[in-house]
């Protein structure tokens, strides 16, 4: 089982990969599955700054997407990967935080969704 370290090493590569290389290759639910990580390490990770920074950064190139004048130091900051590439890295970043709200919902307490309604067998007659 991973640790909550080697999960924030396995998210910072996987976007510095993102951002150089233009591959996206991590599905972040899946990884956490795989770990098996607590409902616990989840929140200390959607609490985290790591997760922060990537809010920010999602944000950002929300508003380098957006233009005008009011953003010119954001522009200059990822004007450098121009818009089709900055929409597939804000999707990226913005799939790992859905990932994780989506993984810790998955580790709640209580009746699984979709686990009160099943269908019964039918009965022999």
């Amino acid at each position: 089982m991973a640790s909550i370290e080697d999960m924030y090493y396995i998210v910072n590569e996987a976007i510095d990969f993102a951002f150089k290389e233009q591959k996206y290759n991590l599905n972040f639910y899946t990884y956490l599955q795989g770990e098996n990580f607590t409902k616990q390490d989840i929140t200390i990770f959607l609490e985290s700054n790591v997760c922060t920074a990537i809010r920010d950064q999602v944000e950002e190139i929300d508003m380098y997407l957006g233009g005008g004048p009011e953003v010119a130091d954001v522009r200059e900051s990822y004007n450098w990967m121009g818009k089709p590439r900055a929409r597939k890295v804000k999707e990226y970043l913005n799939s790992m935080l859905e990932d994780a709200k989506k993984y810790e919902k998955s580790k709640r307490r209580g009746r699984k969704p979709g686990s009160k309604n099943k269908p019964q067998p039918a009965a022999n007659k």
